[in-house]
């Protein structure tokens, strides 16, 4: 865990956090609206409501955080202002977090484990400041009447936390490529849209924001100690337990889960209501005007619809992982796969500790009885007879339309990260 290993995961977090950023991003609004996707008069601003929103424009998060928490003292309901303050937070609510993992990443190897203690404090911050979050975050989302324009490559900040603004920096949220596959010039306005966020956004950063918190709340509940041994212990390591510590925020998780989807379906629902077309982060089929070169069709709302019903029903026990739809989705296939279902929805209700015997895990391709090693590891969350998911099949689907080019990659990464 050197210093060469502490830059990659530097990159890798700073692109996370750069991910998580942007999604966020999309609360800064509503649709002015006396019903879905129907425009009405605004309310106006606050001084210090637009102080906030010039401050956000600008980049300048801090002053932001400072206007909008003026404005909300003299307004609570000022929805405009809540939203730049959730934006504010979560940037430096991300940006701390990222440097304490780099901390303890760094120091991992010269004292020959992970500081537990550190690493669960600035989780707990972290988890306290999305749900303050997602409390302005419904705020923005009770005014529709609210909207805001962001250039969010016209943003000059060190995203990569390299010490310096470098080219990276200033290409991350620019957009390189256009609806051709051609290159944009260098200086050419539509590198740097401004974007008009809107109530399905709103929906869209609340659904991200409880994803992330069930991550951490599940994060959270255990105990992960033994893992110094696997990294840094000097003998072959038999078993590895993440001991369960704090059960009641699995529950948390669960609800979080729940909350994520239930944001994401009205996020979903508000987008297709919408019949302006007015530069859309996330447009719907019917919409043409939007800076990213990323069209969205019926099919991919049809299958944006379709995986959260999925996931509700996996979360709530009325369907499974599929076992031998799982083992086909590697590059080994198997002749005889293994059958059987995961439970996933009763790993949230009934948490317990997680047991993984290693030597079983090496056994997993070349035992005969892979079933029983299932059994072992997975408990009672594993069982014999089950309806299986179509999660698993649409997953297929995708991978099969990417290897035939049907579909570009940037399409499943909207699949992936900004719908799902």
């Amino acid at each position: 865990m050197g210093a060469s290993c502490g830059r990659m995961m530097s990159s890798k977090v700073s692109s996370v956090v750069t991910v998580l950023l942007g999604a966020l991003l999309a609360l800064a609004a509503c649709k002015a609206a006396p019903g879905p996707g129907t425009p009405g008069p605004r309310k106006s601003r606050s001084p210090a409501s637009s102080r906030a929103v010039a401050a956000l424009q600008a980049g300048d998060f801090r002053a932001a955080e400072t206007d909008a928490g003026e404005a909300l003292s003299d307004d609570h309901d000022d929805a405009q202002a809540a939203a730049v303050r959730a934006i504010a937070r979560y940037q430096g609510a991300l940006s701390h977090l990222h440097r304490e993992v780099m901390a303890v990443i760094d120091t991992a190897g010269r004292s020959q484990g992970f500081n537990h203690g550190r690493m669960r404090a600035a989780l707990e911050a972290t988890t306290e400041a999305l749900a303050t979050i997602d409390t302005d975050l419904a705020v923005a989302a009770d005014d529709p009447a609210f909207a805001l324009g962001l250039c969010l490559a016209c943003w000059e900040r060190d995203w990569n936390h390299s010490g310096e603004l470098d080219d990276s920096d200033r290409l991350l949220f620019q957009i390189e490529i256009d609806a051709a596959g051609e290159r944009i010039p260098e200086g050419d306005p539509r590198r740097k849209p401004e974007f008009r966020f809107d109530l399905g956004d709103v929906y869209w950063a609340r659904a991200m924001v409880s994803f992330q918190r069930a991550l951490f709340e599940l994060i959270l509940a255990y105990r992960w100690t033994d893992l110094d041994q696997l990294v840094f212990g000097s003998t072959k390591l038999e078993k590895l337990v993440i001991r369960l510590d704090q059960p009641a925020r699995v529950q948390l998780a669960r609800t979080a889960i729940l909350a994520g989807l239930t944001h994401a379906e009205r996020s979903r629902s508000e987008y297709l209501a919408e019949t302006d077309d007015e530069a859309e982060w996330v447009p719907n089929p019917r919409q043409r005007n939007h800076p990213l070169p990323l069209p969205a069709d019926q099919a991919l709302y049809d299958t944006w619809g379709g995986v959260l019903g999925d996931l509700r029903r996996l979360l709530e026990s009325k369907e499974a992982l599929h076992v031998s739809e799982i083992a086909q989705l590697g590059d080994h296939v198997w002749e005889q796969p293994p059958r059987g279902f995961v439970d996933v929805g009763l790993m949230l209700k009934k948490p317990k500790d997680v047991v993984f015997h290693l030597e079983e895990l090496d056994r997993l391709e070349d035992d005969d009885d892979i079933e029983g090693i299932l059994a072992s590891i997975l408990g009672e969350y594993y069982v014999r007879e089950g309806k299986a998911t179509p999660l698993i099949q649409r997953l297929v689907r995708m991978k099969g339309e990417l290897e035939r080019g049907e579909d570009s990659l940037e399409r499943k990464l909207r699949y992936l990260l900004w719908l799902n």
